[in-house]
């Protein structure tokens, strides 16, 4: 499969090479990328002189033998001479290994040549000229090899190739050689030459280009892979081994709140990964560093990752391993799950509002059928203790009866209000004296505390001013608590319900509290305690209505009731409503029913 960038731009009109070439000295107009290429050439270039030289050195010692076959008597002088190039080659390979020669290869690659030329310069001076054309194949040889073996750069090798065809000749005609064996000989040493050099041109024009769009092609992909993450909108962070970033993208910026240049060299650990969880964090990596293994690569994870400000924030991370060339990186992709976790929360809330709503309309139709069913006997209550009134004399009894008459008249009224929250009717407000009301409640059940050992304690604000409310609905709101506070202390040690009305500080509400010497209610319970028909007492003992009515009461007329603990005491519920100067004389959210509560 092809790369396409690179199909792009060797379609590119040979021409246009030359807009970053020049074509005569065969090097880049822009000398920082002159400079890029000449550092590329000395990274690769050793090995190829390395080869050069190790075979130079073997023709070398390989043409020796001729030295014996044709020239014998000057053969010692002819091996001195071979000896001397080849020691020469053997100390530019040795210089081939040292870092300074990235600097001065060229230069080393130049004297190779020119070592190698000369030494058959010499052989040729002290031979006859009857085998001169033996040690002239040598030069061409050499020619070959500065042009197309060593790696020296077409400009050096180009006039390197004219030194060695121009010393040549000085020695051809120092030694008196034909004129036409001097211009036979230069004919092939010049074709030769002109073959490779254009060749030579060829290779490093092509080698130039390759390299020009290597770099662009580079720079384009890594210009495409900066947008691609800058427009990532989930967070990217790449670390190297040492668990440093040195990538951190603008949706990390805006998640984490550390600016880009904050951020890179950083140890992530310590930027992103909460104080908890550090400890962790390092063992998993170190245990990466070891192994080479990912965590779960390529797999979604939800933990927990903190800001600039040490904020703490949910988010779901993909870790990706990318093995470069002598580095090992770890690149890292994180969500945001704030958002999707408030919207979860938001769909259970609503799931739970639409059930509580569910059992509120049931307890609606469950408030109706027993209003409905509890007023003809509360009328026979009521008819009767009347009766009694009229025709009993003594004081006792139409005390009792009294008694009873005003009890039947309450539960008159609490089945009228029932009737009221089932057919959705606001609740009759008129100024109203807490005070009062706590103490039509404590004499209502006042018999029935002191049956049970039960000692109650008043804490009421003699000046406490009035509120706007349906008095009835409020009696049964406390008479309530009250009644939830008795059945606690069934089983207490100690018996007390304590009753506290107060101002609040800001003297806009009623508080009150009433609080009890009971066991209190489990924590895993007290989000429920006001849901229909959530009880925590027997079967047969509680129906789970109460406090579900209380709620539904106190929200209606712009209150709240709250439970809490109290050191050294048990549960606490604290009503607390407006006080009359702060609420019009009219319904509350006249639209609101049980039924939305």
């Amino acid at each position: 499969m092809h790369d396409p960038l690179i199909n792009t731009y060797n379609t590119l009109a040979f021409k246009q090479r030359y807009r970053v070439l020049d074509p005569f000295r065969l090097c880049f107009k822009d000398a920082a990328l002159e400079q890029d290429y000449a550092a590329h050439l000395a990274d690769n270039i050793a090995r190829q002189v390395r080869v050069a030289l190790a075979l130079a050195f073997a023709l070398y010692l390989n043409f020796a033998f001729l030295d014996y076959l044709l020239v014998p008597e000057k053969m010692l002088q002819l091996w001195s001479i071979r000896t001397v190039v080849c020691a020469l080659f053997a100390l530019l390979f040795w210089l081939s290994f040292k870092p300074v020669f990235k600097q001065i290869h060229q230069p080393v690659i130049f004297y190779s040549s020119m070592v190698a030329a000369f030494g058959i310069f010499a052989m040729l001076l002290i031979t006859d000229n009857q085998y001169s054309h033996y040690y002239y194949a040598g030069i061409n040889l050499c020619i070959t090899w500065t042009l197309f073996i060593v790696g020296l750069r077409f400009v050096n090798a180009l006039g390197t190739v004219l030194v060695i065809v121009f010393c040549y000749n000085l020695i051809a005609f120092y030694k008196g050689l034909h004129l036409h064996d001097i211009i036979s000989n230069n004919f092939f040493l010049l074709s030769n030459a002109i073959i490779g050099i254009f060749a030579g041109y060829t290779i490093e024009q092509h080698a130039r280009w390759q390299f020009y769009q290597s770099l662009v092609i580079k720079n384009n992909s890594s210009k495409l892979h900066r947008a691609m993450i800058a427009a990532s909108l989930d967070a990217v962070i790449t670390i190297d081994e040492s668990g440093a970033a040195i990538e951190f993208n603008e949706a990390a910026e805006t998640m984490f709140g550390y600016r880009r240049d904050e951020a890179l060299g950083q140890s992530i650990g310590a930027l992103i990964v909460p104080d908890a969880m550090r400890a962790r964090h390092e063992a998993g990596f170190h245990r990466y560093n070891q192994t080479g293994e990912l965590r779960a690569p390529g797999q979604r994870l939800e933990l927990q990752a903190k800001r600039k400000d040490n904020s703490e924030f949910p988010v779901e991370m993909t870790l990706r391993q990318v093995d470069l060339i002598g580095r090992r990186l770890v690149t890292a992709y994180i969500r945001d799950l704030t958002a999707q976790r408030n919207a979860e929360r938001e769909i259970a809330q609503q799931r739970e509002t639409l059930q509580r709503n569910e059992k509120l309309s049931a307890l609606g139709t469950l408030l109706a059928g027993v209003a409905h069913e509890l007023n003809n006997p509360l009328t026979i209550v009521v008819g009767q203790s009347q009766l009694l009134r009229e025709t009993e004399q003594d004081e006792r009894v139409l005390k009792r009866a009294e008694k009873i008459a005003n009890a039947a008249e309450r539960c008159v009224k609490i089945v009228s209000t029932f009737l009221s929250m089932a057919r959705e009717q606001p609740p009759k407000r008129k100024p109203v004296d807490i005070n009062r009301v706590i103490h039509d409640v404590v004499d209502l059940l006042d018999y029935n505390l002191r049956l049970h050992n039960i000692a109650l304690e008043l804490e009421l604000d003699a000046h406490l001013p009035n509120v706007l409310a349906d008095h009835n609905q409020l009696h049964q709101v406390i008479s309530n608590l009250v009644i939830n506070a008795q059945q606690a202390l069934q089983d207490a040690p100690q018996k007390i319900i304590r009753i506290i009305a107060t101002q609040s500080d800001n003297q806009q509400q009623l508080c009150i509290k009433v609080i009890d010497s009971g066991a209190g209610i489990e924590p895993d319970l007290r989000a429920r305690i006001f849901e229909p028909f959530f009880t925590t007492k027997a079967v047969g003992v509680g129906t789970g209505l109460g406090l579900s009515v209380c709620n539904g009461i106190t929200q209606s007329h712009g209150g709240s009731i709250e439970y809490e603990e109290v050191a050294g005491m048990g549960a606490c519920f604290t009503l607390c409503l407006p006080v009359a100067s702060d609420i019009v004389d009219q319904p509350v959210n006249s639209g609101e029913s049980i039924h939305d509560r």
